[in-house]
């Protein structure tokens, strides 16, 4: 999956490691595809059942980490976070670079107000 192919994670020394430990998705991305590509390469999938599977899989049904799913929402508020600046949602940047640096100054524009805010 290429867009699993570009991700690098910060470590130790050596070569960068490339592959995360879990693999957050919605119902959408359950299929047996995804599922086989996080078992060939050490990623857990935290990707719920859907309910109208064609026919059961032989075997023992896969564990489902729920509260380590639910963890899934931060990442979301995040996104839908940043796409409340228009300038982002529509990515009027053409350069990577500059798309870049407005993300970064949305975000700490997001972190100065949430520290400080008048609200309680």
């Amino acid at each position: 999956m290429p867009l699993l192919d570009q991700i690098s994670h910060p470590g130790c020394r050596g070569r960068p490691r490339k592959r995360c430990c879990y693999v957050l998705a919605d119902k959408g991305y359950d299929s047996q595809f995804i599922r086989q590509y996080c078992d060939r390469y050490g990623m857990q999938p935290l990707i719920p059942l859907r309910k109208m599977h064609r026919k059961p899989r032989p075997g023992l049904p896969r564990l489902f980490d729920r509260p380590q799913y639910k963890k899934s929402n931060v990442i979301e508020r995040v996104f839908s976070g940043l796409k409340e600046k228009r300038r982002i949602c529509t990515r009027y940047d053409k350069l990577a670079i500059s798309f870049k640096a407005m993300v970064t100054l949305a975000c700490i524009e997001k972190c100065l107000r949430a520290d400080f805010s008048d609200k309680p």
